[in-house]
Parts: structure tokens; C-alpha cells; sequence
């Protein structure tokens, strides 16, 4: 790609993060009135959470870039935006004094669940209204609860019990009130705002959203699984798998669904990925996303070569080029150029089949594992996995993980952090830049991003450790 078309497509999306922001900023400064009557009845509130461009767009991604599952040559790493390079090796200062849009689009999605749950706290709704209201109510906890996971799996330590109460936390916004400066909370605070609000979203919601990009009770379930999974609580995230996968849920069968002649292989959650529980999509990294004009990062040639000629994700979530060692990424559940960020069946059934692995429940955890690997090859190839051991089971789960989650979301990332904590799983990753090495060693103080200088200035709150 040429530097011309770099700096367009930089132009591009700063233009219309301004006015992204320009139009926010709007919108927000409406509600600082406390006697606001914009916002009256329920159609109000759900008009508000329906605003994707700002609720399901430009999802926390820059984890990925610290992560394993890629690399840049010399070329792109010189070509890279210095907030993507400075990822890529996890450089002490990343963000060099710019804004970071992984923190700023995260606290405008919260100030918009909050705008909406301070709202429904001063209206009143007839019996009749009251599932809506409930729904509402539901989508925006929901909303809430997913991002600040998010910006705890980049801003915060790993969740770890012992240290939890002291290890710093987000700053919980809870109010709609933009002058109001929150100091930071412990992880213990964090995760407790984020499973209650899950919890109570869960109870609220309807089992299955009118449209993918409203939140549901399977996707409330399917989040709750991923935050207990992030916190070891294994009991809890297979009880939230199982609240999933008793209704009428169903894979996606690989030799039927994906397709070459589609630009990114699969359809997008309008066009019928039945997997797709919810549907949100990352900000652009050019290191990970799978787009073909601006997509500079190769898959890692070990990820890469962990398949086999039979199994159909090579085929289609990867573009070879030249050779295992130029492979990029092309296969997306957004069905965009985009990173998928949202959940999805596949996701539920690895967690559920890791939980039931690390509780000895075996056979459980071989379910689950075959019936996703049986509609990942080509028909007749598949023999099921068996183990008796659940140690071994365990590192095959994890490396099946690795090979379909790895450019969803931040999964690969919150799960490099957790699993460092277990000397059995602990990873070093190298970068090499102009012929030198770096390495980032398991549990490492750069596992946690740090926090923008411009909101360190503009708060006083705490700075992480670098």
C-alpha cells in the first residue's frame, strides 16, 4: 500500500471521528439540563440505544496489537501509525499525547447507557409498558457492562482474587452527568459493576433482540460466560453457556455457509449468520483488520500452519500469498472490512467445552469441542477428538481457541492475560524490528495499556505503571 493511500484513508477516518465527536458532543451538551424534557417517552430511550453508529461501531481493538496472532514486516512497521506501532512493541508511552479512541468512543457509549438509565429512573410507564420498559432498560446495562470489560482487559491488571480489592480499576461512570470527574475504582468494583449489570440485563432482556444490534439474553449470557471465564470463576461461566445453549441455537456448518466469492467470506448478521448473537465491529487497526486496501499485518505463521489441509478455516479466514510466512487475514462474521467485536455462538461453545475441561466433567468438554470442530472441516474428514486426561484436553481446547477466536474482538489479547497467570500456559511473545528482538514475558507490567495523557491531565487520576 502506498503512503498516499495510508494518509487518505488517516484523513478519512480522522474526518469523520470529528465529526463523529462534533455531533456527540451536540447531542450530549442537549442533556445537561437536569429538567431536560427531550427524552419523554420510551421511543425516546430505545431511539437513543439504536444509534449503532455510536453503540456498535469502533469497538476496543488495540489489544489485538499487542498480541500473538500477527506480525508486520519492516516495511509496514515503518508504515504503521505511530499509535500501532508503539502497540506493536509495546512501547512504554503509546499513545505519544494523541487521543486514543479505544478510551474515548468507550466513555460516549457509556455516557449514552447512562443518559438512558438516569432518564427511565424519572418517567413513569403504564403496566402495558413495563416489558418495554424492562427491555430498555436491560439493553443499556447491557451496553454499559460490555465496554467497561472491555477497557478493563486494556487499562487494568488481569482479575486475579487475591489482589482484586487493591489492583486499580476503571473509573465508573454511573450518572449521565458530564462535569462529574470519577477517580479510579479497584478491579474488584470494576467487576462487580460489570456482572450485576449483566445479571440484571439478563433478567431483563428478551430472549432474542428484533434486530442483531440490540442486545438479548443469549447475548447477555454469552458475555456473562466471558467475563467469568477472564476472572476463573469456571463454575459460573458454564452455567452462563448453558443458559445459552439449551434454546435453539446452532452453528454455522462450514461447508454450507462461507464463501470465496464473498469479499470477507462470510455474510453479514442482515444477510443470515445464524451464529451472530450480537453484532458489533472494531475500530480499524491496519495491523488486524481484514480489510484489502488497508490491511498491513501478516497472520502468524505458526497460527497459520496449525491447521490442517482439511480444515475449512484456513480456507476461509485466511488469504495466502505468496507462502505460510504472507498470509492475511480475510474471514469475518462482520462480513466487512471490519473486526467482528460482537458474540457469537462458536465463542460459547469453547468456553463452555474449557470450563467443563478444567472441572474434569471430560465427556461434557468433548462435546462441546467435536461438535464445533465437526462443522470446521470438510464433510468426512473430521474424527472426533478423544482424551482421557483433562490436562491434555485442556491445551487442545486452548489451541482450538487460538485458532477460531484469535481476530475476534480482543479475545486473543484477554486471554493471553489470563492464561500468563498459569505457568502451564504462560506465553513470551517476540517482535522483530530492523533485526532486533523484543519480548514481552508473561505478566508483564506492559500487559496494561496506559491510560492517555490527556485524560490524566484532565482528571488527576492514576496513571498505570508502564
Amino acid at each position: 500500500m502506498s503512503k498516499l493511500k495510508l494518509f487518505f484513508f488517516t484523513g478519512v477516518i480522522c474526518c469523520l471521528a470529528i465529526i463523529g465527536c462534533k455531533k456527540q458532543n451536540e447531542w450530549l451538551d442537549i442533556q445537561k439540563d437536569p429538567n431536560d424534557k427531550t427524552l419523554k417517552v420510551l421511543k425516546d430511550f430505545q431511539a437513543v440505544l439504536d444509534n449503532s453508529t455510536i453503540l456498535n461501531f469502533n469497538y476496543p481493538t488495540i489489544g489485538q496489537l499487542g498480541a500473538d496472532h500477527y506480525f508486520l514486516s519492516d516495511q509496514y512497521f515503518n508504515l504503521s501509525l505511530p499509535t500501532d506501532r508503539n502497540a506493536y512493541v509495546w512501547n512504554s508511552d503509546v499513545f505519544e499525547g494523541r487521543i486514543s479512541a479505544d478510551y474515548n468512543d468507550s466513555y460516549t457509549k457509556i455516557a449514552y447507557a447512562n443518559i438512558v438509565l438516569d432518564g427511565l429512573r424519572k418517567i413513569q410507564v403504564g403496566i402495558n409498558e413495563q416489558s418495554e420498559f424492562n427491555d430498555i432498560r436491560g439493553q443499556a446495562l447491557f451496553f454499559r457492562s460490555f465496554i467497561y470489560f472491555e477497557l478493563a482487559s486494556i487499562f487494568c491488571k488481569q482479575y486475579v482474587n487475591q489482589t482484586a480489592n487493591s489492583d486499580l480499576g476503571l473509573c465508573l461512570k454511573l450518572t449521565s452527568n458530564i462535569y462529574e470527574i470519577e477517580q479510579r475504582s479497584s478491579i474488584e468494583s470494576t467487576f462487580n459493576l460489570i456482572v450485576n449489570d449483566l445479571e440484571e440485563a439478563a433478567l431483563a432482556l428478551p430472549i432474542v433482540a428484533k434486530y442483531k444490534t440490540r442486545p438479548s439474553k443469549l447475548a447477555a449470557y454469552a458475555l456473562l460466560a466471558r467475563v467469568y471465564l477472564n476472572m476463573g470463576n469456571y463454575v459460573k461461566a458454564r452455567e452462563a453457556c448453558d443458559s445459552v445453549l439449551r434454546n435453539n441455537v446452532e452453528l454455522l456448518n462450514f461447508n454450507e455457509v462461507p464463501s470465496l466469492t464473498l469479499e470477507y467470506r462470510f455474510p453479514n448478521f442482515k444477510a443470515g449468520n445464524k451464529e451472530v448473537l450480537f453484532h458489533s465491529e472494531g475500530i480499524g487497526y491496519t495491523a488486524v483488520v481484514p480489510d484489502y486496501n488497508f490491511n498491513y499485518g501478516y497472520v502468524d505463521t505458526m497460527l497459520y500452519e496449525s491447521y490442517d489441509e482439511y480444515d475449512l478455516r484456513r480456507k476461509y479466514f485466511f488469504e495466502s500469498q505468496t507462502s505460510s510466512t504472507q498470509v492475511k487475514y480475510r474471514g469475518t462474521y462482520t462480513g466487512t472490512g471490519f473486526n467482528f467485536c460482537g458474540l457469537a455462538i462458536n465463542e460459547v461453545y469453547i468456553t463452555r467445552a474449557e470450563c467443563n475441561a478444567r472441572l474434569n466433567n471430560i465427556q461434557a468438554s468433548l462435546n462441546d469441542l467435536n461438535l464445533l470442530l465437526v462443522n470446521r472441516y470438510e464433510r468426512g474428514r473430521f474424527v472426533n477428538y478423544q482424551a482421557d486426561n483433562k490436562d491434555t484436553l485442556l491445551s487442545k481446547i486452548l489451541l482450538e481457541r487460538k485458532k477460531e477466536l484469535s481476530f475476534t474482538g480482543q479475545i486473543r489479547w484477554q486471554d493471553l492475560r489470563r492464561l500468563n497467570i498459569d505457568p502451564r500456559f504462560a506465553t513470551y511473545i517476540t517482535r522483530i524490528i530492523a533485526g532486533q528482538t523484543i519480548t514481552l514475558p508473561p505478566n508483564d507490567r506492559k500487559y496494561v495499556y496506559p491510560i492517555p495523557q490527556d485524560e490524566i491531565d484532565r482528571t488527576g487520576i492514576v496513571q498505570n505503571e508502564r
